[in-house]
């Protein structure tokens, strides 16, 4: 009637937002959980907190220390350490509605082991009470894994893995966490489990509060090496989606994730445009394609995309670069 739901938190420095995140598991109103938590090494006293928190609730947490090894490693981990029936994720600085999971619980009652719940998160910096909507749409029912992905690659948007809750049996046929990559290994591992996803159904009421990250982390995910890695979970998209339909429609929404990489990377690490270029190549013919902003497709259909990031790139050198968005 209640089945375990194991909460697998990966830890790494998250000291001045951990206390949070915890509060906001325990407290929620489902009965029957588990805290998976992973301790990747921490040096600024995370661990301690995750200490005292498992002494307060003993038979609630596993504690799990390792030496720092990425968050991929530390999620493998948990996966394998996990109990629970369903498995929900959740970052080390990110927080959930006390209802999340009992709500999307309900939800599932009846349904296959294929089915999995959404629900909506929101942005925030300090204060959760301040957080604000993204304007996507992706928050309602999808017929299948299938088409939830195929809505994020053709419209550029995205699922905090929070808000997920999933059957543990859909997590081990997408296991492991793809511990080579360093950037999206999050984005990558859902691709896996949305394909064989039978059914997604959206939850309205529960929600995730998704930390924004700061300027160093950011900072952090725009290096070469980041980059590179974003590419290759990219080709690990094109490897696994086709194996489940390889359509001119998977074809364009792939085509549309490699340009918005360039989108993104521009005019920086060539190479990388140039892989990413060739990659659109080996889709075969397709339609033209646009991506961005409103005023970016409008110059992507006059002067090509490639011009209009030369323009937008002119345009982000003079200070004005939010006309062309």
């Amino acid at each position: 009637m209640n089945p375990l739901v194991s909460i697998i938190i990966p830890v790494y420095n998250k000291a001045a937002f951990v206390r949070e995140t915890l509060e906001s598991a325990l407290g929620q109103t489902y009965p029957n959980i588990e805290l998976v938590l992973m301790d990747d090494g921490s040096t600024d006293g995370s661990f301690e907190i995750l200490k005292e928190y498992f002494a307060k609730y003993p038979n609630k947490i596993q504690l799990i220390d390792q030496e720092n090894q990425g968050v991929s490693v530390a999620t493998n981990v948990g996966i394998a350490a996990a109990k629970g029936e369903y498995i929900q994720f959740l970052d080390a600085d990110d927080i959930l509605t006390t209802d999340k999971i009992n709500n999307q619980i309900k939800l599932l009652e009846g349904q296959s082991k294929a089915t999995i719940s959404i629900c909506e998160w929101k942005l925030f910096h300090q204060a959760p009470n301040q957080a604000f909507s993204i304007p996507y749409q992706v928050f309602h029912d999808f017929d299948s894994g299938l088409d939830l992905i195929l809505r994020f690659w053709n419209f550029q948007e995205m699922m905090a893995i929070s808000s997920y809750l999933v059957h543990e049996s859909l997590i081990k046929k997408a296991f492991p966490w793809d511990e080579s990559l360093t950037i999206n290994q999050d984005g990558e591992f859902f691709i896996r489990v949305l394909t064989q996803a039978e059914k997604v159904l959206f939850e309205p009421n529960g929600k995730v509060f998704y930390r924004k990250p700061g300027e160093y982390n950011v900072s952090q995910q725009k290096s070469e090496k980041a980059m590179a890695s974003l590419l290759e979970s990219l080709r690990c998209y094109e490897r696994v989606i086709v194996k489940v339909e390889d359509s001119q429609r998977v074809r364009i929404a792939l085509k549309k994730v490699y340009q918005k990489f360039i989108y993104d990377v521009f005019p920086q690490f060539p190479h990388l445009i140039k892989q990413a270029e060739a990659h659109i190549n080996s889709l075969g013919p397709l339609p033209r394609t646009h991506i961005g902003g409103p005023k970016f497709q409008k110059l992507s259909k006059v002067f090509g995309f490639k011009n209009a990031l030369r323009l937008k790139r002119w345009a982000s050198l003079r200070g004005f670069d939010k006309k062309f968005q």
